[in-house]
């Protein structure tokens, strides 16, 4: 059995699984880390190989492919539809050193449970893309958290989703997102959904409202796809102040009896120290950063969504 990891001294051999808008984007990052030695692009993959072959030639990988299972490669990095990331990375499990697995990385616990099971048997190394961890701004919250310690966190996210992300429920495509970061940011490992509402009632939910206690804090959730606006905002609540952080304006406004602050956020792009991460990783650094265990966590919380709700699959 080969090695788990890359050494630090070869480039990471990477294979990109999917074509699409977001696997472009990623695509876009892996050629600046390619400049800066940190990777090797060998192979762009998509069942649409015309795609497949149009992201290779726009960012120098050496081949294109349609089956992720006719590639070697040392690193997977799985960009796929929602519905195709379960198959997918069993495809390349005999493959892969290391895959990284956009969110939510699969459609149910039952799913995740079956990846943990094939990736720990093997001993590959794996990332799941809860993005929003790698945000400076998350990175600013986290701190306030720690000196605040609140009581309450409100999360919105609400944006018009395109068409074709409509037949996957709000939960898995928008909420994933928040819920893992309320994981993050509050540092425990328990939960109880109190309520839940999800609508229209006919077919994949749109919109979603859900009230969480993470250990003792009670997280209000929120995720729209319908809405022609898009909003990305967390509350804090603590008995010193009200934080609210807007991920669009890049502002974190802190409010007191003594005054506002206005903080203003920037710094490197969320997707490129993500990417770092998970390379690091490949060479065997220990850091932290969202796995399987914690998609297994977020998709535990949506399910239980689902069912206070009145719906079977979240």
């Amino acid at each position: 059995m080969r090695s788990n990891y890359v050494s630090p001294a070869e480039k990471l051999k990477v294979v990109l699984v999917g074509a699409g808008r977001w696997g472009s984007n990623i695509a876009r990052v892996l050629k600046e880390l390619e400049s800066e030695g940190l990777v090797e692009l060998y192979a762009v993959v998509d069942l649409d190989l015309s795609k497949a072959v149009e992201l290779s030639r726009a960012y120098g990988f050496k081949i294109a492919e349609k089956d992720p299972a006719a590639v070697d490669g040392d690193a997977y990095l799985v960009a796929v539809p929602i519905d195709s990331l379960f198959g997918t990375v069993l495809k390349v499990v005999d493959r892969a050193r290391c895959i990284f697995i956009e969110k939510p990385a699969a459609t149910s616990v039952k799913e995740v449970m079956l990846l943990l099971d094939e990736l720990r048997s093997r001993g590959v190394v794996d990332q799941v893309g809860y993005l929003v961890r790698f945000d400076p701004l998350s990175v600013e919250l986290a701190k306030l958290v720690n000196q605040l310690n609140p009581y309450a966190l409100r999360f919105r996210r609400l944006s018009r989703r395109p068409q074709h992300m409509r037949k996957y429920p709000v939960t898995l495509d928008l909420m994933s997102h928040d819920v893992d970061l309320a994981f993050h940011l509050l540092r425990t490992e328990s939960f109880k959904v109190l309520s839940s509402r999800l609508s229209p009632e006919g077919g994949p939910p749109q919109r979603a409202l859900g009230v969480v206690k993470y250990g003792d804090i009670e997280v209000l959730l929120e995720a729209d796809g319908i809405l022609p606006v898009k909003v990305r905002e967390v509350d804090l609540l603590s008995e010193r102040a009200l934080v609210r952080a807007d991920f669009v304006s890049r502002k974190v406004l802190v409010l007191s009896e003594s005054g506002i602050t206005e903080l203003r956020i920037d710094g490197a792009e969320p997707l490129k120290v993500e990417l770092k991460v998970f390379i690091e990783r490949c060479h065997g650094a220990d850091l932290e950063a969202p796995t399987l265990e914690d998609a297994l966590k977020v998709l535990r919380v949506l399910e239980e969504l689902h069912r206070l709700a009145g719906r079977r699959e979240a």
